[in-house]
């Protein structure tokens, strides 16, 4: 029970992060596609750093509910 645990925290791990780096993606592309004209990038950024806020949550949760 507790590898199938582990196996589901290291899943959306990789999950959240690989979120953040499309969401960087997308910002870089916004930033050179659209010019500043536009506030795509910044919608980017936004997303970018709630994606990296729920990894940090996720991790604590992560580090306090193991046992020991």
């Amino acid at each position: 029970m507790q590898a199938q645990k582990n196996l589901m925290f290291d899943f959306l791990i990789i999950l959240v992060m690989f979120g953040i780096v499309v969401s960087l993606g997308f910002g870089l592309y916004y930033l050179v596609h659209d010019r500043g004209k536009t506030e795509r990038a910044v919608g980017s950024l936004t997303v970018r750093v709630g994606l990296a806020v729920l990894l940090l949550v996720i991790l604590a949760f992560g580090f306090i509910s193991r046992s020991p």
